[in-house]
């Protein structure tokens, strides 16, 4: 069955794509949502510019949905972009990586019921600790891109998560009682290689620092050998 996988860049959203390719499926478009308000409610907002490198990186094309940002009008907006969409690739089938936001579920099965689409989240209410072990089981690799709870640092950011930085953040979550897959916004990640990858993604950048907020500004990414993912972090 093919489909098109709605991602940020992110884990979650790459992983459900993976899980729908490993039972046959046939993914034949990565689509973003590109807000105009770095505040976006509803998508993510961090490094959108590096879905296009994980596009090529998996071979398919990526299509740019573009929303204002602002709080539920986004939402109209969206769905209007998913119609013209739909016209174009005939494709009426679409993953998300939602887990347990019931925000994002109740707005992404009424924009897409009504855009003529059929949503899969086949991550939808699994055990945050089952699924980051899961990615690093699937050889997905990805680091911190942004981090915005209490209880997250700066150096948490650019750094590729292995074993022990997982239960590092397992355990950071329990004490301040976030979410660990951050889908309440505590952070976001950047995926540089998974299976759905024929060649791994290489970033350069530079830390972000503000009051609540970090994040790791990805300014430029290219492909390399599979197996070869990684940073190089940029003085500011």
């Amino acid at each position: 069955m093919d489909f098109v996988a709605l991602v940020s860049g992110g884990k979650d959203s790459l992983f459900s794509a993976h899980f729908l390719v490993s039972q046959g499926w046939s993914l034949t478009a990565l689509v973003c949502a590109r807000p105009s308000d770095p505040d976006s409610y509803m998508f993510h907002t961090v490094n959108l510019d590096t879905v296009k490198t994980q596009a090529e990186a998996i071979g398919v094309p990526l299509y740019e949905l573009h929303v204002g940002g602002e709080k539920e009008r986004e939402v109209e907006e969206f769905a209007g972009e998913l119609i013209a969409l739909k016209r174009e690739l005939g494709v009426n089938n679409v993953s998300t990586g939602a887990v347990y936001s019931e925000y994002q579920r109740a707005r992404f099965d009424e924009v897409f019921e009504r855009s003529g689409y059929r949503c899969f989240m086949p991550l939808w209410h699994k055990r945050p600790e089952l699924l980051l072990s899961t990615y690093l089981d699937q050889d997905f690799v990805f680091i911190l891109s942004g981090v915005y709870a209490m209880g997250l640092s700066d150096s948490e950011l650019a750094r590729i998560l292995d074993r022990t930085a997982v239960d590092r953040l397992l355990q950071l979550a329990r004490t301040y009682r976030f979410s660990p897959v951050g889908e309440g916004g505590e952070y976001e990640s950047l995926v540089l290689d998974c299976p759905l990858f024929r060649n791994s993604v290489f970033v350069e950048g530079y830390k972000k620092i503000g009051r609540s907020r970090a994040e790791f500004v990805v300014t430029h990414s290219s492909l390399v050998e599979k197996g070869r993912a990684g940073v190089h972090l940029l003085e500011n």
